[in-house]
């Protein structure tokens, strides 16, 4: 009845996760099975997932997503490559989203700043900080 509401929804059995989407929730989690996950992965990979939980727990490290269309319009339309962001600020651009929903990891340099689409940058509170005085 309100699209512009994200509704997330908490969900204890699999059986569960249709029927919260198909009564409107935006996405659904299932901590048993993200706990499962997490416990597997440290078995398989557990440097990998050990990195990922030191990135998380660090204050000064920051994930942010970067819309598009509230860039300044001299960098709407650039490439990556144009933003320059790693060497203007340290940060770095590992994700990609396109108006279409489609996620591009690593997105090449010459991916193209287009309207309704997301950047996802990864640097420290400074660096990040930095990339939004010069991009807004």
């Amino acid at each position: 009845m309100r699209s512009d509401i994200k509704i997330i929804s908490r969900a204890s059995e699999s059986s569960s996760e249709g029927k919260l989407r198909r009564a409107g929730a935006d996405n659904v989690i299932m901590p048993d099975k993200i706990g499962g996950s997490h416990m597997a992965t440290l078995v398989t990979r557990p440097d990998v997932l050990e990195f990922i939980d030191h990135i998380t727990g660090k204050v000064n490290i920051r994930l942010e997503e970067i819309m598009i269309n509230k860039l300044k319009e001299v960098y709407q339309g650039k490439t990556i490559r144009e933003l320059e962001v790693r060497n203007r600020t340290g940060a770095n651009i590992i994700g990609f989203k396109t108006g279409e929903g489609e996620y591009i990891i690593n997105p090449s340099p010459d991916t193209i700043m287009k309207p309704d689409s997301k950047l996802f940058v990864l640097g420290t509170s400074e660096e990040v900080e930095e990339l939004t005085k010069i991009l807004f």
